[in-house]
């Protein structure tokens, strides 16, 4: 028989697993306006971090794409009205991307569609148990990013 950790780290991963097998059916079930569910990430990747000027480089680091791919695919969501790139107040020579109006009521929709998808089901728990349960898990988060 295993022992414990290797249980409960059998357990996590499959938690995982059905929670990311949720949300790709978010994707399948959401109108993405004509975008692909890669270019709609792309989009939420760009509102969530549009305060901080992110620009095609942040993209191409966490994609690990090449920067010609990010720029043609920056290209093909300007072109359809997704995004727009400003010059940089403070760098003249960097150029930021920002989302449009439509691009962002289309991230709304679908947070919210995630929010409502993605929420782990929890009513097999007490209200106690819920709350142990958060204690634990906020416990192990830390220690596994220390």
């Amino acid at each position: 028989m295993a022992d414990i950790e290797t249980e409960i780290t059998e357990l996590i991963t499959r938690i995982a697993t059905r929670q990311r097998q949720r949300m790709t059916a978010v994707d399948d079930d959401f109108d993405l306006g004509g975008l692909t569910p890669h270019q709609a990430r792309l989009v939420g990747f760009i509102e969530a971090g549009e305060a901080s000027g992110v620009i095609a480089r942040d993209i191409a680091d966490v994609t690990g794409a090449r920067p010609a791919s990010v720029s043609a695919l920056l290209a093909g969501l300007e072109a359809g009205g997704w995004v727009e790139r400003h010059v940089d107040p403070s760098d003249f020579r960097r150029k930021t991307l920002h989302v449009t109006p439509k691009a962002r009521a289309l991230v709304k929709r679908f947070e919210a569609g995630v929010r409502a998808r993605g929420r782990v089901q929890l009513s097999a728990l007490t209200p106690d148990e819920r709350e142990q349960l958060r204690t634990l898990l906020t416990k192990l988060d830390k220690v596994l990013t220390a």
